[in-house]
């Protein structure tokens, strides 16, 4: 595993000729009434499966929060670059108790050896909304990668789980979870978002590459192994795992929302 950090002026991303298999922006026409369930812009993805757990407080003091909504510039002041054309997918969980916010969504294909997918995250850290806020559970931000397709609960989130991008409450910097465990990018949180890349080897493992689009620096973060499922009958051979979905999710992430943008497959070309 080497790690690569470079100075430049612009965010360049240098990859091998290929062409874009599948894309989506926050600004395209089924999400001009908002987001929701089933919704499906762009191309090459599946529609979108949203999940926000209803909570019903018996204390009159507890308030809960959590939900989806298409975020803009002009009403949440602390969105930046991760807005395309004025726009970006927005995710808050906040309250007194511990929220959760879901958004699984599928891979049109499979990604396979060569294959990037790339995005665009803004989280500004963990800060309560409410005087009081609950301690029970991991607070977390972030993108998971996943070898299966869908997810229709909560529970499912951590189900078929290949690889993590993460803020984490109480650090600092991203963090990664993958086959070797939780890993430190040492990188800070980026008040303006942070560009990612992940590009699939051989032997299920992977390159990442992360773009703070503040100071438009490069990191290169390579030859890290994917989490992959063992078979059923104990043989200890690692059964074939490719990544078939994504989802994104804001787990009690209190004040400060979660955006995403810039949804983007390059598949090498024939």
């Amino acid at each position: 595993m080497r790690l690569l950090i470079l100075f430049v002026l612009v965010p360049i991303i240098a990859h091998a000729q290929g062409y874009i298999s599948a894309e989506d922006e926050a600004f395209y026409t089924p999400y001009n009434d908002g987001w929701s369930t089933g919704d499906n812009g762009g191309r090459g993805f599946g529609p979108w499966l949203l999940i926000a757990p209803d909570y019903l407080n018996e204390d009159q003091e507890q308030k809960q929060y959590n939900g989806f909504f298409i975020a803009n510039p002009s009403r949440e002041s602390n969105l930046s670059k991760v807005a395309r054309e004025g726009n970006a997918f927005g995710i808050f969980a906040n309250g007194t108790g511990f929220e959760e916010t879901l958004a699984f969504r599928s891979f049109g294909h499979p990604l396979f050896e060569g294959d990037i997918f790339s995005f665009r995250f803004e989280f500004d850290g963990f800060e309560q909304k409410f005087n009081k806020d609950s301690d029970a559970g991991h607070s977390t931000v972030g993108v998971i990668f996943r070898n299966s397709e869908i997810g229709n609960t909560v529970e499912d989130l951590s189900q078929g789980r290949s690889l993590v991008f993460a803020a984490i409450k109480g650090l600092s910097t991203y963090q990664v979870l993958d086959a070797g465990g939780r890993f430190n990018t040492g990188i800070f949180l980026d008040p303006e978002g942070v560009e990612i890349s992940v590009t699939l080897k051989k032997n299920m493992t992977y390159d990442l590459q992360i773009i703070t689009l503040s100071k438009h620096i490069i990191h290169n973060i390579e030859g890290r192994a994917l989490i992959t499922d063992f078979n059923t009958d104990n043989s200890n051979q690692r059964s074939e795992s490719v990544l078939r979905g994504f989802a994104l999710f804001n787990l009690n992430g209190g004040l400060n929302n979660a955006y995403y943008g810039s949804f983007q497959i390059l598949r090498k070309g024939d």
